[in-house]
Formats: C-alpha cells, structure tokens, sequence
C-alpha cells in the first residue's frame, strides 16, 4: 500500500478571465512544479456533488474524503466548531458567525468587517463576558480565523430548523431568524438568536477597539451575524470503515470549518506557524508539515490552501495567481523530498469559485492523480482546461476519494 498526499487548492478552479487574455488563474500562473508532475499523472475534472451544483466547502469536503454529503450533512456550524476547538456535545446547536459591519439601521456595509480582524480572539472574550446566557440557553463565542467565529448555542429545547440573521450580501437589512418548521423549539431558538443578534451590536458598536478602528478608517466589527445552524451527526471515522484500509491520517488546514469536518472522521489536525486561512498564509509552513508526518509514518495526509479561495470571493485575479505560485513551491519542495516510488500525490479544487463570480458555482474541478503505478496522460500543464482531457475523465462525488485510495492499493475489494 502507498502513502497518500491530498493537495486541496481552495476555490482554485475559476472561468476565463477578461483582465488574464480570457485565461484562467491556473493557466497564467508560473507552476513549473505542479506541471511537471502533470506529465506522470492522469488528469480528469470532478464534480464535488454533481454537475451543476453548487458546493459549499462544507459538503464538498465530506465528498472529498468519500462520505455522501446528502446522508451526512447536518449544517456547517458543528464543523466550525470542532474546528476552533469548542465545547461542543450531543443535543447543542453550533453556528457560523461572522463579525460584520453595519449601519445605525442595521444595513450590513461589510459583511466581514474588512476580513482581516487581529481583535478577534478579544472581541470574543468581551462578547462571552457581556451575554452568556439568552432566555435560559447557554451562548458560547468561540474564535476562529480573521473575521470568523463560532457559536454553539446549549439548551434541553434548543433546534437547528432555524434560518439565517446573515443576509449574505451587503446593503440590505440583518435577517431576522425564523422557525423553518412548526415545531415550538424551533420558535424559541429562533427568538434567540434574533435576541443574540441584537445583543451583539449593543455591546460592540462603542467598543473602544471598534473605535480605534474607525479612527485608523476601518470598518468597525459591531455585529455578529449568523448562519448555518446545525447539530452533530454521527460520522463513521475514515479508520472505522470497512470498505478502505487506513491507519493514521493527518490535516494540515488553518481553517476552523476545515479543521473540524477533520476531526470528526478521523484526522489529527495541525495548524503551523504563519498559517492563516487567509493570501497572506504561509504555505511552505504547511508543506514542512506534511514533511514530518510523512517522514512519521502517516498514511493519508491532507494540505489545504484557502488563500485562492480568499482571493476568489475577493475578486483579486492578481493575488489568486500570487497563491498558487507559492503552492507550486510548496509542491516541489514536497515532491523533492518524499518518495514518488511509494506515494500518491493528488491535486485538485474543493469546488470553483470564479473571481468574477465571488463565489462558489457548479463547475467541475480539475484533478490530477499521480500513483507511481499508473501510465500518465502527458499534458504538460494543468489547468481547467487541459484536464477535461485527461484520462480520469469527468468524476462525481466520492468517486474521487475511491480513485485516489484505489492507487494508493487501499480499497477493499466490493464482492468475492
């Protein structure tokens, strides 16, 4: 059996780009690295769910790793929670939150209040210390990167059928919560977290660190808003399952949603110095980690880059070519340094988002598989393009993960 490196570009795939010559930030970027290993490997693109639909890197990563998103997913705020370390147990509710910016009317201005927040860990802590408690639930704030934190909300009636108080686009009004059901928990939860919402703007808008904040011309973080309530499902480990063969794996992600989808099937997680889910992320960080688990005996070992997707939702062309320059060197270094006789090196996107869109779409990701055991396609550079070429074709869902351990000689055979 071989060992397993999964590179994970986060919203690298994009569509042609007017500024770029109508070329694609993997077409422009300088890659001599990941192209070189092109040209041992098949290529082919993949549908994180299915053609056409749009993933959120929540459900896209369960499909990644081969767990259908459809029977597992029970929202996005449990695994941002895990991720950022939260006490978190059967029955809570946990929740996505973003610091944002509004206005006296409550009009959201930036719904991530700049993005970059280094108050963060302190604003959290003021919140825990001024609210705690909201008609008889438990309230939890719990840091996580930049402008992210996450909520897990404790209470013998509490419910996730609840809807969002992020609108999720700016200059319109915060959302107020509703029940997405009749159900009577489901009205108390979402009293709360109208109540929550609230509380939070009260307490933050005359922060004294808001207040510098606008005196240096930053938006001021005066609000958390909310989304993505969920509860925890169970999730069988990558190691507790009967159709792959796998010992101990390891994620190497700073980002908090990453991080505790991870968790929860099985990785360990580590998160090393200067890395920061954000463009300014320092990737050969990254890659000196999986180094040393590959050098420690771990069999499955995950990379994850959010800077191009940070740069996607951005719209930055220039700095999403910028990232996956510096994961290209972080690629050679890698593949200097481990053994391609005994390993399995994939490349590849979570889902597409377009720097012109600013969000996540439906396109299929281009893929590359390299297994010392297998006959490569050749194509000198990879890109979306160059991969619907490839021999690996067009997959879909959890084909990817069983493709990739197939190579690696880690699925166990379906039948006699």
């Amino acid at each position: 059996m071989f060992k397993v490196i999964l590179i994970v570009g986060d919203g690298v795939a994009d569509r042609p780009v007017r500024e770029l010559g109508g070329k694609t930030p993997l077409e422009i970027a300088v890659k001599p690295n990941i192209d070189e290993l092109s040209k041992r490997a098949v290529l082919g693109v993949w549908d994180p769910i299915s053609p056409g639909v749009r993933p959120g890197s929540d459900t896209s990563h369960l499909s990644l790793f081969g767990y259908d998103p459809r029977r597992y997913y029970s929202g996005r705020g449990p695994f941002e929670a895990l991720g950022v370390g939260a006490d978190i147990r059967p029955g809570d509710i946990a929740l996505r939150g973003n610091f944002a910016t509004v206005n006296d009317e409550l009009v959201v201005l930036d719904r991530r209040a700049g993005r970059t927040l280094p108050e963060n860990r302190e604003l959290v802590k003021y919140l825990n210390e001024g609210i705690g408690v909201v008609n008889d639930f438990e309230v939890k704030f719990y840091s996580a990167t930049e402008h992210r934190v996450a909520v897990v909300i404790r209470g013998t009636t509490v419910s996730a059928d609840v809807s969002d108080t992020d609108p999720h686009e700016v200059g319109v009004k915060v959302l107020k919560s509703t029940p997405l059901s009749n159900n009577e928990n489901a009205v108390k939860t979402a009293d709360v977290l109208n109540k929550l919402t609230l509380m939070t703007y009260k307490l933050l808008k005359d922060h004294p660190l808001n207040n510098v904040r606008v005196e240096r011309g930053l938006p001021p973080a005066n609000i958390v808003l909310l989304r993505g309530a969920g509860k925890m499902a169970y999730i069988p480990k990558l190691q507790e399952r009967e159709d792959i063969v796998l010992g101990k794996c390891l994620a190497v992600s700073a980002t908090a949603m990453i991080k505790g989808i991870c968790k929860l099937i099985g990785f360990e997680v580590i998160t090393p110095p200067g890395a920061t889910g954000g463009v300014d992320t320092n990737i050969m960080s990254k890659a000196e980690e999986v180094l040393r688990a590959y050098r420690d005996g771990y069999e499955f070992i995950y990379l994850h880059v959010k800077g191009t997707d940070a740069a996607s939702h951005d719209g930055n062309f220039k700095a999403k070519v910028k990232v996956i320059e510096e994961l290209d060197k972080a690629v050679g270094h890698l593949t200097n340094n481990i053994d391609l006789e005994s390993t399995v090196v994939v490349i590849t996107s979570d889902h597409a988002t377009p720097t012109s869109v600013r969000d996540h779409t439906g396109d299929p990701v281009p893929v590359l598989i390299y297994s010392p055991e297998l006959i490569g396609d050749g194509i000198s550079n990879f890109n979306e393009l160059s991969a619907r070429s490839g021999s690996l074709c067009r997959l879909r869902g959890t084909d990817l993960m069983y493709v990739t351990l197939d190579y690696a000689n880690r699925v166990r055979k379906f039948g006699a």
